[in-house]
């Protein structure tokens, strides 16, 4: 375990529930299509991939002396355990789910100011631009749609 309660492998996001969203990064073909299925969900079936509060970074740094693995690979919040970000934010805007472990932000309480991002370890706190304000992956409520759209078996959610 890490300093922060979330398993050492690399792209795993655990809570204390026991299920957690994993990362199988040679899997990930760059589709994007995780990060679509979270914008539709989480802004109003908005449809942009920056919307989501998943990312998919592109490693381009290929050639013919470099690894071709992981060029693709999606970000994830990784739930900790304490969670930075929720012991940051100054507003009190972050609650409990304790069916799912994890930390949750309300907006109705989220004032913008952005000290949650800047305290999480991973950068998977993001900034709703339009609506000026705070936002975290909530795993969807149990069912992560992108661990359900993914074409190629990237991400899922597991015991």
């Amino acid at each position: 375990m890490s300093d922060h309660g979330v398993s050492s492998q690399k792209g795993t996001g655990g809570t204390a529930s026991g299920r957690r969203l994993r990362v199988v990064e040679e899997s990930c073909v760059g589709c994007r299509i995780c990060e679509l299925a979270c914008s539709m969900v989480h802004r109003d079936g908005g449809f942009n991939p920056r919307n989501g509060l998943i990312r998919v970074e592109s490693n381009r740094e290929t050639g013919p002396n470099k690894p071709v693995s992981h060029i693709d690979y999606p970000r994830i919040c990784r739930q900790c355990d304490p969670a930075p970000c929720a012991d940051a934010c100054p507003a009190g805007a972050f609650g409990a789910n304790r069916a799912l472990a994890i930390q949750v932000i309300d907006p109705e309480e989220c004032t913008g100011c952005g000290q949650c991002l800047d305290a999480c370890p991973y950068g998977m706190v993001l900034m709703d631009r339009e609506a000026e304000k705070a936002g975290k992956c909530d795993l969807c409520g149990g069912e992560p749609l992108c661990v359900r759209y993914c074409p190629a078996g990237a991400l899922v959610f597991e015991e």
